[in-house]
C-alpha cells in the first residue's frame, strides 16, 4: 500500500459514549478539537498517514501525525515504528552540474513489545501520535545537519499486531518540510512517481519491498548509507538496463521494450515535480548507470570527465530528450507504416493455402514485389486446433506431428513454394491433421520484419537494422465448415502492452518478431480486444523446444517466466477475467521432460508449489508427471472446480 504525506483523513464526531474498547486493549478516548475520535478501527488491511506537524527545534526533531484505515476510523496501539531524519542537498551544492542529494542522518526505532523507545513516543488512543527523537540531529554521524536544508521525516510502521492481535501491515510514510517551520519543503527531489513501477510490478510492496512509495526508496538508499553503485539514482538504472557484449550496446532487462524510451518511467505529473531531472542534470553517476560501457573518468567511450561541471554544455535538455526517446518513436513510425492482411484456406487433400496481402497505413494493398527487397522476413506457423493445438512444437506423442513453419520470404528473397500472385503472396501447406470439432481448424501465425534506416525502409543487407511489424493471425477450415476461435476474454495484450509497451516485438531474433496490434483483434462483448491466442502456435500442450522442461505450454509458460522475474504478485496485472470453462475443452500439458499433468493442476502449479495448495492433487482426479496417454484420459476427470471458484479478484475463492 503506498501512502502520501496528505492521505484523506475523515473528522470523526467524538462519541458520546464513554469507556469505548480501542484496539489494543486500550481505551478509546474522545478525540481532541480537530483531532480524531470514536470508535477505533477494528479490522486494518490499510494504515493511512496523516502528517498534522513536524519541526525541528534546536536539533531535536518532533513530529505528531495520525494514522487511519481503509475506512478512515482511527487506529489505536501500534506498536513498533522506526523514523528517519535526512536533508536534501540542493543542486550544485556538492558542485558544480552535480544533482540535489539526500544526506541520512538518523533514525530512531520505538519498539514497545521490546520495551525499547530512545525518544518519546506517545499513542494519544484517538488515531492521534507523537514522537520525539532522543537524539540530536547535530549529533549524526553520518552528515553534517544544516538546519536551513529542506528536511525529511519518513516513518516505517512494522507489521506487529496490536496487543489485542488484530493484525496490521506494513507501512511506510514521509514528508517533506522547512525544519525550523514545518511548513512545506520548497524544494524536493521527487522525480518519478510509484505508479510508474506499478504499472509493471503490481503493487511494489507485495513485490517483496517493504515500501510501495519510491520516494522512500530514494530516502535509503543514500550516499554514505549504502555501498557504492546501489544509490538509488544507480542501481535503479542498473537492474532494469543491461549491457549485449555482443553489440556493447545497451538493452533493456527482462525484453521490456517500454524501458527504451525513459518517460515509461520518468512521467510529468504534480506530484513529481522533478521528473524532467533526467534530461535537465545529466551527471556520470545517472548516466553511466545505464551506459555501463562507458568510464568518464578515464575517458573510455567518452570524452574524459573529472566532474559533472561540463555535462550540460553539450546535453541539453532538448537534446538529451530526443535522444532517448527518438528510437520509440521511431519505431511507432515505421510500425504504423504496413500491415497485413490474411485467408487461410483448407484444401481437400488436407493441406491449407495461405494468401498475405501487405497493405499501406490506410489499408490498401501493395504489390509484394515493390517491397520484396526491403523485407527481412515474413514466418508463418501453422498449427491446427486454436483451443487446445495438436500438433507440437516437437512431434507430438498424440500423431507425431509437429507444427509447420515457413518462410515466404527472407533477406529480401522470395523462398521456395512461395508464388506472388497478383501482388498477393501465395503458399501452400502439407497435408495437416484436420479433424472434427476443435480440430476442424488451422491457424496461421504470421510475423512481418522489415530492413530500416531511421523511418524508412531500405534494402537488406548485411548490418542493416530491422524492425518487427504488426503480426496477423489467420484461422481456415475445409469448405462448409464455421471456424473455431480461441478464447481471448482472460487476458487483454493490453495488460502485456502497459509494462512492454506498444512496439514489444516478442522473441525478435529468433523470430521475425510479433508486434501484437489491433490487426490481431476481435470483438468481445461489442469490444475490439487484442488477445494472446496466436502465441499457442508454438507453445503448444506439448511444450516448446524442450518439450515440458521449461513448462512451455501457453497455460504456464506466462506463469513461469513473470514468476522467475518476480514482476507480479497479482492476477489482475494481467487477466482481466477467468474463463473456467476452456479447460473443458483441453487435455495434458507437458510438464516435465516427457511427462504431463492434467489440465487445471498443470496451470495452477505454474504459479503454486503442489504443496502449498494444501490437499494433495490425485485423489482430486490429478495425475501429476505422468504417462501421456494415462494424463490425457484424465484430462476432463479432475474435481478442483466442484470447491474452487476462483475469480481474478480472489483466486482463492472456495464454494461453500
Amino acid at each position: 500500500m503506498m501512502n502520501t504525506q496528505k492521505t484523506k483523513i475523515a473528522l470523526l464526531i467524538a462519541a458520546s459514549a464513554l469507556g469505548l474498547t480501542a484496539c489494543g486493549g486500550s481505551d478509546g478516548s474522545d478525540g481532541n478539537p480537530g483531532n480524531p475520535g470514536g470508535e477505533p478501527a477494528g479490522a486494518i488491511a490499510e494504515l493511512h498517514f496523516t502528517f498534522n506537524d513536524t519541526r525541528i527545534n534546536e536539533g531535536i526533531t518532533k513530529v505528531e501525525f495520525t494514522v487511519t484505515n481503509e475506512e478512515d476510523k482511527p487506529v489505536v496501539g501500534l506498536q513498533k515504528m522506526r523514523f528517519y531524519a535526512e536533508q536534501l542537498l540542493p543542486e550544485g551544492a556538492t558542485g558544480a552540474g552535480n544533482s540535489s542529494q539526500w544526506e541520512y542522518l538518523l533514525d530512531e526505532t520505538c519498539d514497545l513489545p521490546a520495551g525499547k523507545c530512545p525518544g518519546t513516543f506517545v499513542d494519544h488512543k484517538n488515531g492521534r501520535y507523537s514522537y520525539t527523537f532522543g537524539a540530536n540531529l547535530a549529533d549524526s554521524t553520518r552528515s553534517e545537519y544544516k538546519a536551513e536544508l529542506a528536511q525529511r521525516l519518513a516513518i516505517r510502521n512494522y507489521n506487529v499486531p496490536l496487543p489485542d492481535g488484530t493484525t496490521v501491515p506494513g507501512t511506510t510514510a514521509l514528508v517533506d518540510f522547512m525544519g525550523d517551520t514545518g511548513a512545506e519543503a520548497f524544494y524536493s527531489r521527487k522525480i518519478v512517481v510509484s505508479e510508474s513501477c506499478n504499472a509493471c510490478h503490481g503493487d511494489v510492496q507485495e513485490a517483496g519491498h517493504m515500501t510501495g512509495d519510491v520516494n522512500f526508496c530514494a530516502s535509503c538508499h543514500t550516499p554514505g548509507r549504502v555501498s557504492e553503485g546501489k544509490e538509488f539514482n544507480v542501481f535503479i538504472h542498473d537492474i532494469h538496463f543491461d549491457l549485449d557484449d555482443a553489440d556493447n550496446k545497451i538493452k533493456p532487462a527482462f525484453g521490456v521494450a517500454a524501458l527504451e524510451n525513459c518517460q515509461s518511467c520518468h512521467v510529468e505529473t504534480e506530484v513529481a515535480p522533478d521528473w524532467a531531472n533526467w534530461t535537465r542534470i545529466p551527471t556520470a553517476q545517472s548516466c553511466g548507470s545505464c551506459h555501463t560501457n562507458i568510464d568518464f573518468a578515464a575517458g573510455k567511450g567518452h570524452s574524459m570527465q573529472a566532474d559533472n561541471s561540463n555535462c550540460v554544455a553539450c546535453h541539453n535538455s532538448d537534446w538529451t530528450a530526443e535522444l532517448h526517446t527518438a528510437q520509440g518513436k521511431a519505431a511507432k513510425e515505421l510500425v504504423a507504416k504496413l500491415g497485413m492482411s490474411t485467408t487461410l484456406v483448407g484444401n481437400e487433400d488436407n493441406s491449407a493455402t495461405l494468401t498475405l496481402v501487405i497493405t499501406d497505413a490506410a489499408g490498401n494493398a501493395v504489390d509484394a514485389n515493390s517491397l520484396m527487397s526491403k523485407i527481412q522476413r515474413i514466418e508463418t506457423i501453422t498449427n491446427v486446433g486454436p483451443n487446445f493445438p495438436i500438433m507440437g512444437y516437437n512431434p507430438s506423442p498424440g500423431n507425431g506431428l509437429h507444427k509447420v513453419t515457413k518462410d515466404l520470404v527472407k533477406s529480401g528473397a522470395l523462398q521456395a513454394d512461395v508464388t506472388v500472385v497478383d501482388g498477393k503472396l501465395v503458399y501452400t501447406t502439407p497435408a495437416l491433421p484436420f479433424g472434427a470439432g476443435d480440430t476442424n481448424t488451422a491457424f496461421t501465425f504470421v510475423g512481418l520484419e522489415m530492413c530500416v534506416s531511421g523511418t524508412e525502409f531500405v534494402d537488406c543487407a548485411q548490418g542493416v537494422a530491422t524492425q518487427s511489424m504488426k503480426a496477423q493471425l489467420a484461422h481456415g477450415t475445409k469448405a462448409g465448415e464455421t471456424a473455431n476461435f480461441r478464447h481471448i476474454d482472460s487476458v487483454n495484450f493490453a495488460s502485456c502492452q502497459g509494462c512492454h509497451g506498444e512496439t514489444f516485438d516478442i522473441h525478435k531474433g529468433y523470430h521475425a518478431g510479433f508486434i501484437m496490434s489491433e490487426q490481431l483483434g476481435r470483438d468481445v462483448d461489442g469490444k475490439l480486444t487484442v488477445g494472446v491466442d496466436a502465441c499457442v502456435a508454438c507453445h503448444t500442450p506439448d511444450g516448446t523446444y524442450a518439450g515440458g522442461a521449461n513448462k512451455g505450454a501457453f497455460e504456464m509458460k506466462l506463469h513461469v517466466v513473470h514468476g522467475e522475474e518476480g514482476v507480479f504478485n497479482d492476477c489482475r496485472q494481467c487477466h482481466n477475467d477467468f474463463n473456467l470453462d476452456a479447460f473443458k475443452v483441453k487435455g495434458a500439458l507437458a510438464t516435465s521432460a516427457g511427462k504431463y499433468t492434467t489440465p487445471i493442476t498443470a496451470t495452477c502449479t505454474s504459479c503454486h508449489a503442489p504443496e502449498s495448495i494444501g490437499h494433495g492433487l490425485t485423489n482430486m482426479g490429478a495425475i501429476v508427471d505422468g504417462d501421456y496417454v494415462e494424463a490425457n484420459q484424465a484430462a476432463q476427470q479432475e474435481t478442483c472446480f466442484f470447491c474452487h471458484q476462483p475469480t481474478v479478484t480472489d483466486h482463492t475463492v472456495v464454494k461453500m
